[in-house]
């Protein structure tokens, strides 16, 4: 029996499978309700059910194991393990050390904290408040390191006894969980301080030695060196900013070494794969995680996850729509490279005041539609702590989940239920590709500015890249909600021929940016790319000198306008272009000298295009945003500027309120507006429907097929979704509307749940509109 991949779903002994699941923490779960929650997981059509191993709960005491409930029903690893598999579920384990979950100390032993404190991570002025939820650990300090590895000792023999490879249920193991010094990496200097980090020639030292000569050091902190040791790490901005950003890659480099250490002691036990979430819970960061797991020949699974609340308003709506295609696109850019599955462990289903059926869906369904296919929803099944193990949640482990913690079942299983039954019945959908004409490239230590909130004195421009790049008005949600797919690439990792795959990239530009990554910008262009870049050029480098490559290349000079970070004194500037009137812009507006002007105020020049070689630049002197409004200049001066650079969509639609994501022989079409719209679509030829027109009353998500083929009938195109197959049927589903059209190679006897209410036959085609409830099934000859 044998667990492998290829690279876009696991194989089970040969057998594709979609990874369709939810998380059910058998420890917070009664022991005589297992049975009752996988069942319904069951029913609706979860196939894989994903769970921690909290080791301070069965390692309570040091050296006091319990694996079969004897001193708590709900410590039963192996029974719950076994009950699994007799269900016919596939299971993913998750032993930790740490855990994260909203449990003690993360899972890690307080007996091991109060023993061994040294092992505990330091802030610059020495020990942080013991009293905080899940107290930072020194992830290489060597005792810490010890217990880990007795922990493993012990749990592991028992997860080798149940992976699928001898016949047990368990297909992945995960390492840790989003190792990230427990979100204290967020924080530039709030860890760590552990001796063994700071000391003479300790890991900071030894990092040092093994990145950068002394002289390159002296160029980039501008001091003299003698010898590594007199490089103390930095405790406050006032350091320089090469410095600062030098200290958090060096923790990301802990991590790394800290995943390795583990992942060679679990490869002793295990023959299945290996997997990670979200290590540093970075996005533009998983670079140095796939630089070093390729440098480093480890065989880890990079898996992600998706949460927009935490105890409020669940609040999915199209303004989410910009950093979830971000965080998916950059996701998407290094599994690629990683050549594994693509999957999300904590897609959220809970810890939402609500989450309405609608919302859900929008995200549930973008997953897919966007390339990520394996799906496990968190936390599925509501349950409780036992006392003495509650962390920042009190007694309460049920905070809308989709089952609850008395077994009922909440609105969002439907959404959950029939995206999964659409993924089964087409699996050819896995493999229709993703394919953007339009990346937008990032540039990695601009994450970790906009983390801190940053904003070294001498910038002119804001760090602030919530407001004005990924977040709810930032400007990849305008180019999602503009029907711009696109892809993200890494600057820094990327070459010019992968950027050269694109018609158009989109750069955001703070003050300074590496010269390997202006070079690679000016050579895209001058061998035929389209950039667009905004709000400034960069004229620093990444040692903070001077450096004009773009500025030179181009021809071009932005004004040196200071942006402004207090929201009262931001003011708002209206920009004009050809066929734009008055576009509201956020913050101070840049002049642009030089190149073909096509954007103004007044009788200031702020945006430009410049032809380059084979290629072109559209340089903007101001912050482009979403701002929804009858007039809709916004996404118009994104139409403008595709076309000015000769990039047409691979589609059309009569309603630009319906955003469509094109997948091969499938459509992605999506109402993330919640309004009703209607239209047509032009693809790949043709023009749909015919007869009527595409209605979406509510928010929400279809799949819809164009020229595929089940069994020996071929669906020409569809208003709805098919979500089920058998030889002779094939059912569908439209929740949006009361009426769908269905164009269908072959005679149609009948339909189930429905009522035809016109036909038409050219051909060998037959075209139907059918006035349903939801789900109808065609009945064919």
């Amino acid at each position: 029996m044998q667990v492998t991949h290829n690279g876009k779903l696991y194989l089970l002994d040969g057998e594709e499978i979609v990874i369709y699941g939810g998380t059910l923490q058998f420890f917070r779960v009664p022991r005589d309700a297992w049975r009752d929650r996988l069942e319904k997981m069951k029913r609706h059509g979860l196939n894989t059910v994903d769970t921690y191993v909290a080791w301070n709960w069965h390692e309570p005491e040091e050296g006091k194991f319990d694996f079969t409930g004897e001193t708590h029903p709900q410590r039963d690893l192996v029974g719950f393990l076994e009950l699994a598999q007799d269900l016919g579920f596939y299971v993913i384990i998750r032993p930790g050390p740490y855990i994260c979950a909203e449990w003690k100390n993360g899972g890690i032993p307080q007996w091991l904290i109060n023993k061994h404190p040294e092992i505990l991570a330091r802030s610059p002025n020495g020990p942080l408040p013991r009293d905080i939820y899940y107290l930072p650990i020194t992830y290489l300090h060597p005792t810490y390191l010890e217990y880990v590895m007795k922990w493993y000792e012990h749990v592991f023999p028992i997860i080798r006894d149940y992976l699928y490879t001898r016949g047990g249920p368990i297909i992945n193991v995960t390492i840790d969980d989003e190792p990230s010094y427990w979100e204290t990496i967020f924080q530039a200097f709030l860890t760590d301080y552990n001796d063994i980090v700071v000391k003479e020639n300790g890991l900071w030292h030894r990092w040092l030695k093994e990145n950068f000569t002394l002289d390159q050091l002296e160029e980039r902190y501008k001091v003299k060196l003698s010898d590594y040791v007199e490089i103390a790490p930095p405790k406050a901005f006032s350091e320089p900013l090469p410095k600062v950003l030098d200290w958090h890659h060096f923790k990301i480099w802990m991590v790394n070494e800290y995943v390795k250490t583990l992942y060679h002691k679990i490869k002793g036990y295990v023959d299945v794969p290996i997997s990670i979430l979200d290590p540093y819970l970075l996005l533009a960061a998983w670079r140095h995680f796939y630089n070093y797991v390729k440098k480093n020949k480890l065989d880890i699974h990079l898996w992600t996850e998706f949460w927009y609340s935490f105890y409020r308003s669940f609040d999915f709506k199209e303004d989410k729509l910009g950093h979830l295609y971000y965080k998916v696109g950059i996701y998407r850019y290094y599994v690629d490279k990683l050549g594994t599955p693509p999957l999300s462990i904590e897609t959220q289903s809970s810890l939402a005041n609500v989450i309405e059926r609608d919302e859900a869906e929008l995200l549930y369904g973008l997953l897919p539609s966007l390339g990520i296919h394996n799906i496990n929803y968190y936390l599925y099944v509501g349950g409780e702590n036992p006392r003495g193990y509650e962390s920042h949640n009190g007694v309460t482990w049920d905070v809308y989940s989709p089952i609850s913690l008395d077994g009922s079942e909440r609105q969002h299983v439907e959404p959950i239920k029939w995206i999964g039954k659409f993924l089964k019945a087409n699996k050819d959908f896995v493999y229709s590709q993703f394919h953007a004409k339009v990346a937008f490239a990032m540039y990695e230590p601009y994450e970790a500015l906009n983390l801190w909130g940053y904003r070294p004195e001498n910038f002119k421009e804001s760090v602030n890249l919530n407001e004005y790049l990924f977040g709810e008005r930032g400007l990849l949600t305008l180019l999602a909600m503009s029907n711009v797919p696109f892809d993200v690439i890494d600057l820094e990792n990327t070459t010019v021929e992968e950027m050269l795959k694109y018609e158009q990239i989109w750069v955001y530009s703070l003050d300074f940016m590496a010269r390997e990554a202006q070079d690679k910008l000016a050579e895209y262009v001058e061998k035929g790319g389209n950039l667009v870049i905004l709000p400034m050029l960069p004229y620093l480098d990444e040692n903070m000198n001077e450096y004009r490559k773009l500025e030179e290349f181009l021809g071009v000079k932005v004004g040196e306008e200071i942006a402004r970070d207090n929201y009262r004194l931001i003011p708002f500037v209206s920009v004009d272009a050809e066929g734009i009137d008055r576009m509201i812009t956020r913050n101070v507006v840049r002049e642009v000298k030089g190149g073909e002007p096509i954007a103004w105020v007044g009788d200031k020049v702020v945006g430009a295009l410049v032809k380059k070689g084979k290629g072109s630049a559209v340089i903007l002197g101001f912050r482009l945003q979403y701002y929804s409004s009858y007039h809709d200049m916004h996404r118009k001066f994104v139409d403008k500027i595709l076309e000015l650079q000769g990039v047409e969509r691979d589609f059309k639609v009569t309603d630009r309120d319906i955003i469509v994501i094109p997948r091969g022989n499938y459509l992605a079409v999506i109402n993330p507006r919640g309004h009703t719209v209607k239209g047509r679509i032009s693809y790949n030829g043709l023009e749909f429907p015919k007869l009527t027109e595409l209605e979406m009353r509510n928010r929400g998500v279809l799949f819809l097929p164009v020229n595929v083929k089940y069994g020996n009938h071929e669906v020409i195109y569809a208003t709805a979704t098919v979500v089920g197959y058998e030889d002779g049927k094939i059912t569908f589903r439209n929740h949006l509307s009361d009426t769908s059209e269905v164009a269908i190679k072959g005679e149609v006897k009948g339909v189930e749940n429905g009522e035809i209410i016109e036909e038409k036959q050219e051909g060998e085609v037959t075209t139907l509109i059918v006035r349903h409830s939801g789900e109808f099934t065609l009945l064919l000859r």
